[in-house]
């Protein structure tokens, strides 16, 4: 039975591969790198130094879903992200629930959801919804449940999950605002320089753009054109982050930022015109 028999959402991770062995390597030297860096400054934190590796890693994993045809790239992208770690710490959910979205915008499943992907995207959903800073990822799975073509064999579940997630995470976001400490953060300066700089990224990133690799179930090639668009969604979510959320929310999402730049720079300077 192959795993997309099981999941869709899920990447498979084999060990024997090259690439998959420096993102598990990466991840161990995230944690030891970031636990050095808490002791040296005199704050270190046990779950704040696991859940910035995971971030390290997840920035090789949505490395992975902007550029497919190069896991070098990935390698690069876990050192930025890494980078990002070390000046404030992200958000491994965070970055977990756009990377979610960013992969079903991609296309680079290739197959439909199974049932028990059917509970993560809802909850997915739910995180983003309750999350007002990842408002744009809840938006873009809104899109991909109503018009992806690999949904079309179980549209109506889909939408389904996506509803029952979306209300119960506005409905959390709504009782934070009327009744708990609400969502008011201080926008600067430094917040809009960084949603500029994932602007410019983006902009960069989309120009056209060949793509040689096949979805995870491996019958078809990824769209070029799903790709792009899915490095427009990434922009997107993360200025919508540093202007919603000021410069903390755009570090929350410093793997996803990090994933953009390096998609950015190997477009400009790598791929071939």
């Amino acid at each position: 039975m192959a795993y997309t028999d099981i999941t869709g959402l899920g990447r498979e991770l084999d060990p024997r591969l090259p690439s998959h062995r420096v993102a598990l390597l990466g991840g161990a030297a995230g944690f030891a790198g970031l636990s050095l860096v808490g002791w040296l400054r005199d704050d270190f934190s046990l779950f704040g130094a696991v859940f910035g590796a995971v971030a390290v890693f997840l920035g090789w994993a949505l490395s992975r879903e902007l550029d497919p045809d190069r896991p070098d790239a990935a390698y690069y992208a876990m050192a930025v992200a890494f980078a990002a770690a070390v000046v404030d710490a992200p958000s491994a959910l965070a970055a977990g629930v756009a990377l979610i979205a960013i992969r079903l915008v991609a296309g680079t499943v290739g197959a439909a959801l199974q049932p028990v992907d059917l509970v993560v995207f809802a909850g997915t959903v739910g995180l983003a919804a309750a999350t007002p800073i990842l408002w744009v990822a809840g938006a873009a799975l809104g899109i991909w449940a109503w018009v992806a073509p690999e949904a079309e064999s179980n549209r109506l579940q889909v939408r389904v999950a996506f509803v029952i997630g979306a209300a119960a995470g506005l409905g959390f976001a709504a009782w934070q605002t009327w009744f708990g400490s609400g969502f008011d953060t201080e926008i600067t300066l430094e917040a809009y320089v960084a949603a500029a700089m994932a602007g410019g990224a983006m902009i960069l990133s989309v120009r056209h753009l060949p793509i040689t690799s096949t979805t995870d179930e491996g019958s078809d090639l990824i769209s070029p054109e799903r790709i792009r668009l899915a490095r427009i969604v990434t922009g997107a979510v993360v200025m919508w982050a540093a202007v919603f959320g000021g410069i903390g929310g755009f570090w929350a999402l410093g793997p996803v930022f990090a994933a953009l730049v390096v998609a950015a720079v190997y477009r400009v300077f790598v791929h071939a015109m």
